[in-house]
């Protein structure tokens, strides 16, 4: 996918609260009846009230948070927490200009707080005034380099106004922050490719590349050695000394989690599964082998959420070649670039697998629990319709009727589309998703694999330039995503903007797909967690039963802490 539109989604905060946790607290730090006691036992410890004030914010009760913050005001009116809960507190009520007001006062007390600064910022960035929104983002990053939501949130108001090198200039920041983040190298390939500096994407992009996890790989021939002779039991006692004399490294856990799964220990073969993610949680072969233990245990909802997240992960590396080759081709390396196309095609069979698997899964749950309903309902021995032979199918079959039923839900056509592909039917998987990116033109997953679709029919030009489209930001779409980005991050005003339009358009059908295509809006974003929204779109697929598109339609919004 295009990491460009993830830009206008970064540093955003969907409660100023976020910002000061230092000064209000953490959420589950205190108890709220504890806090209360301590209040009440001496009603002169103003921290005390802070502390409440700020557990009130994270329960969700901006009122009494204000009323409980403008008494420690009116005992002191220097109170710098105080203050600033009081700011967080009109923000959750949605009066951004009072919440503005209060974080200047805050600022004449403690004028190099970076955080305060941050806010000042963002509160003018919500409140369109750009100019005043940058000048604050700036000082904050003076006083605080370090600070990682001024410099997103800087560089999606230069992306919006095209000053693409400006971008560039706090990405790289962050990439210094954190050369770890393979995601920030990613939109830092593709803010240069935009900006036409080919050569600097390129290396970015092949840097991503090697930092994916799965390009590492562990060698331990003791361990080799025990498996070829059998004996599997002292390659898991070596395993487990190597780790307790060496770093604990995520493939090594891989392997001593692949030993027990051959002795049958299901419980440490997950452990160990578990806790190579823990150590790499972008480790594609872990989420695989993680879903493939759920699998063997007959934990199907469980298999799926673990191959959803590998299929992003694939999708993440899948989307670097294909910047590559873009970037090989501008520069006018037209081998290379077809060279980078290969490779991609070679691992999007990874993708389509997974998801196969996804689809497959849901379904083996869907019978799982027929089962236990008919059995647990009528407390006797029943049998449910029998299991499809062909599972992929009968998901296939499900699609298209979902897609003649809901015509204008991208998703849905993307997912026929993988589907399609993965059973050879190439032809008609460039039909399905060709229908998905007419309807969501910023669909950037539907886009490559289209663009894949066509370089295996041998229709190379048309590829490159869906390949093209999937790397860049049409600019009619800049605006939207930014405006869209910054209104999901106020709940109040989202959730009165879908009120809106649930009361504009009640009784339309075409209610559910506008809510699906609002969810790929937000993904595209990095507003919504994507692993999870793609097993859940699966399990939706059922137009008979009651609750669907309704899990769409709360992916649609805010989440709340």
């Amino acid at each position: 996918m295009s990491y460009l539109l993830e830009v206008f989604g970064r540093g955003l905060l969907a409660d100023l609260v976020g910002a000061f946790a230092d000064v209000l607290g953490h959420r589950g730090e205190f108890e709220l009846e504890t806090m209360y006691d301590d209040v009440e036992r001496d009603p002169d410890d103003l921290d005390a009230r802070v502390r409440l004030g700020g557990a009130l914010l994270r329960e969700r009760e901006p009122t009494a948070a204000r009323d409980c913050f403008l008494s420690v005001l009116k005992d002191d009116r220097d109170n710098i927490g105080a203050r600033l809960g009081l700011a967080c507190a009109f923000d959750d009520l949605d009066h951004v200009d009072i919440s503005l007001e209060q974080l200047r006062i805050a600022q004449k007390t403690d004028p190099t707080n970076p955080a305060v600064l941050f806010s000042l910022g963002y509160c003018h960035e919500r409140l369109e005034h750009i100019e005043q929104a940058i000048e604050y983002y700036q000082d904050s990053i003076r006083l605080c380099p370090s600070l990682r939501n001024a410099h997103e949130r800087l560089a999606a108001i230069y992306l919006k106004n095209s000053e693409t090198d400006l971008a560039i200039h706090h990405y790289q920041k962050l990439s210094e922050l954190d050369p770890e983040d393979i995601d920030v190298q990613l939109t830092l390939a593709g803010l240069m490719l935009k900006a036409g500096d080919f050569e600097g994407a390129i290396k970015r992009y092949e840097h991503a590349i090697a930092m994916e996890p799965d390009n590492w790989e562990a060698h331990d021939d003791v361990v080799r050695a025990y498996e070829e002779a059998g004996l599997i039991r002292e390659a898991i006692e070596h395993l487990h000394m190597s780790l307790e004399a060496a770093n604990d490294f995520p493939d090594t856990r891989l392997r001593l989690g692949d030993l027990y799964a051959r002795v049958g220990d299901d419980v440490s073969a997950l452990a160990q599964y578990q806790r190579a993610l823990e150590i790499c949680p972008d480790h594609l072969e872990a989420n695989v082998k993680i879903g493939t233990q759920h699998l063997r245990g007959g934990r199907y909802e469980e298999a799926a959420t673990c191959f959803s997240h590998a299929l992003e992960l694939n999708d993440r590396l899948l989307s670097a070649y294909v910047g590559i080759g873009v970037a090989q081709h501008a520069d006018g390396r037209v081998d290379d670039a077809m060279a980078s196309f290969d490779l991609a095609r070679h691992i999007e069979p990874n993708s389509n697998l997974l998801f196969t698997e996804v689809a497959r899964m849901q379904l083996k749950a869907d019978f799982s629990k027929a089962s236990d309903q008919i059995l647990g309902v009528q407390h006797i021995s029943a049998e449910p319709d029998a299991e499809p032979k062909d599972l992929v199918l009968t998901q296939i079959e499900r699609l298209r009727h979902a897609a003649k039923r809901s015509p204008n839900h991208a998703d849905i056509h993307y997912r026929l589309g993988l589907l399609l592909k993965n059973r050879g039917q190439i032809e008609e998987a460039v039909d399905a998703f060709q229908a998905s990116v007419e309807i969501n033109p910023c669909y950037m997953k539907a886009l490559i694999k289209l663009g894949l679709s066509l370089k295996e029919l041998d229709r190379p030009d048309e590829a490159i330039e869906v390949f093209r489209r999937a790397t860049a930001i049409q600019p009619q779409y800049v605006d939207v995503h930014y405006q869209l980005g910054l209104l999901f991050a106020q709940r109040n005003r989202f959730e009165t903007a879908m009120e809106h339009f649930e009361s504009a358009v009640e009784g339309n059908p075409q209610n559910a797909e506008f809510h699906a295509n609002l969810a790929l809006s937000l993904q595209n974003l990095g507003l919504i967690d994507r692993a999870r929204a793609t097993w859940q779109v699966v399990c939706d697929l059922d137009p008979d039963g009651p609750h669907a598109m309704q899990a769409q339609i709360e992916l649609a919004k805010p989440t709340k802490e």
